[in-house]
């Protein structure tokens, strides 16, 4: 397509659906403008009639990808191969301009991870920036599932991924795979924010190694919780730039991406839903040990705050916070910690505000 074609057919085509495409221009494909190994290209212009087949005829079989786990890329690590990925992006970093041997050029990173709990940089580059990773910027906070095709694995800053001019991204593709990874969000929602929390607080680490690697199991969670023993630890705020609020399911609290006040269908808890904002703190703890990321959500950031979700979401953009302001910063909090383990517990769930000493 080119041109007024472009946008006048902008919603005619989705990905993983079956048309009937009549009146659509068949020519050789100029060899420079080659990523593929077609020799053919359809060019659909104001002429071109597409229809959707129905559900109850014979539909085109879906393409086939070979995807590859984090945990196996290694494998792959500066070979010529390029692989297929299937993952969540969990946070992006803002868009960066840097000089090649053969020019300017741009640049954006997004941390992925999938089951493996292993995050991992897929650096985005030229037209990517433009288009996919600005989608992927404005729903972020939903945890969005991109199928990634045709990427290289590199070995820079420990294991990181790159796209091609040839690689092709899908945000939330309509594959039994995609509706898998989506429960295992869900499942894992509260882990996945404190891996958010991580990349935050360290954006030059390699995240290869910052996955959870300790994981309980359901029959041992009584024998944990009699182990607790009350800490007393301090929280601080390093990031003063992040957004301190997320557009939120009233129902089940996940993030959603539509607009305050819009009417949806959660697709976490499946209820008929209102979006609302909520507030949400990426912190660090610290009990005189070590320090340990976390996050606090809720009324309890809204205290520490000393604002609403409405405040933040009504001066987004603005420096509403002032250091001097921030009762967090002087905080001290009771936390609960198994016996054994050295350094504060990174999960919220079992705050309670102590007085200050």
């Amino acid at each position: 397509m080119f041109g007024n074609d472009i946008d006048s057919r902008e919603d005619s085509l989705q990905m993983f659906r079956s048309y009937y495409i009549i009146n659509a221009y068949v020519k050789l494909l100029d060899p420079k403008y080659k990523t593929e190994s077609h020799e053919y290209q359809w060019i659909i212009n104001a002429k071109t009639i597409i229809e959707e087949i129905p559900e109850n005829e014979q539909q085109v079989e879906m393409p086939k990808y070979n995807l590859i786990p984090i945990n196996e890329l290694d494998a792959y690590k500066d070979s010529i191969a390029e692989i297929d990925l299937l993952a969540v992006a969990l946070h992006i970093k803002p868009p960066k301009e840097i000089t090649l041997t053969n020019g300017p050029a741009t640049l954006q990173e997004i941390y992925v991870i999938d089951q493996s709990f292993n995050p991992i940089s897929l650096t985005m580059w030229g037209r990517f920036v433009q288009d996919e990773c600005k989608k992927i910027s404005e729903i972020i906070e939903t945890k969005p599932i991109l199928l990634a095709t045709k990427l290289k694995v590199r070995s820079y800053n420990g294991l990181s991924l790159s796209s091609r001019p040839a690689s092709a991204f899908t945000i939330n593709p309509v594959i039994p795979e995609a509706k898998l990874l989506q429960r295992w969000i869900a499942i894992n929602d509260s882990r996945l924010e404190v891996i958010i929390a991580k990349s935050l607080k360290y954006p030059s680490t390699s995240l290869s190694s910052v996955g959870i690697r300790q994981i309980t199991k359901n029959c041992d969670v009584a024998a944990l919780l009699k182990s607790l023993q009350p800490m007393e630890a301090k929280i601080n705020i390093i990031n003063l730039d992040q957004i301190f609020f997320y557009m939120s399911c009233i129902n089940c609290n996940k993030g959603t991406g539509h607009d305050h006040d819009e009417s949806f269908l959660c697709y976490h808890c499946k209820h008929q839903s209102v979006a609302e904002p909520r507030c949400r703190a990426y912190v660090e703890v610290d009990d005189g040990t070590g320090k340990l990321a976390a996050v606090i959500f809720g009324e309890l950031a809204e205290q520490a705050l000393g604002h609403s979700a409405i405040d933040f979401m009504n001066h987004t953009g603005e420096k509403l916070m002032n250091p001097k302001n921030l009762n967090l910063l002087s905080m001290f909090v009771s936390f609960w910690r198994t016996s054994g383990f050295k350094g504060p517990s990174s999960s919220p769930a079992h705050q309670k505000r102590v007085p200050n000493p």
